[in-house]
């Protein structure tokens, strides 16, 4: 009876990832072809330097069953490195705690990760964008 119950909770969390995952990558391609102007930005800066990434990259969330309780997509990730950019507009102005949730919990499941954020005013400082460049080649 344990194994049947076992059994049954394991393709109970299989379809509930599959179901979890579908709807991340679905609205992970919406946002890929639909960035923000400062997103665009990103990008721009990130091609001209030649630097390999994922666009709309999606971070799970996975609780100690395996069920994934949440996912987050981030803006940017630089594979070479596990670097995840955050490019942030005026939405984020409101939103700081959440984000620096969110941040915590990318970090606690993957704790090889670091995450940058940046706002417009970053990208267009030269200083700032060198740093970048040199913590993502």
């Amino acid at each position: 009876m344990i194994l049947l119950y076992f059994c049954s909770m394991k393709s109970r969390v299989k379809a509930h990832n599959r179901e979890v995952v579908t709807s991340a990558e679905y609205r992970a391609a919406q946002m890929r072809y639909n960035p923000s102007p400062l997103e665009e930005k990103m990008l721009f800066f990130l091609r001209k330097n030649n630097v390999v990434y994922e666009s709309q990259r999606i971070f799970y969330i996975y609780d100690n069953d395996g069920w994934i309780n949440k996912y987050y997509i981030a803006d940017f990730y630089i594979p070479n490195r596990a670097v995840i950019i955050e490019v942030d507009g005026k939405f984020h102005d409101k939103h700081k705690l959440h984000d620096k949730m969110r941040t915590r919990k990318i970090q606690q499941q993957y704790p090889n990760v670091r995450v940058l954020r940046y706002k417009w005013a970053d990208l267009e400082d030269t200083v700032k964008m060198n740093e970048l460049l040199s913590c993502i080649r």
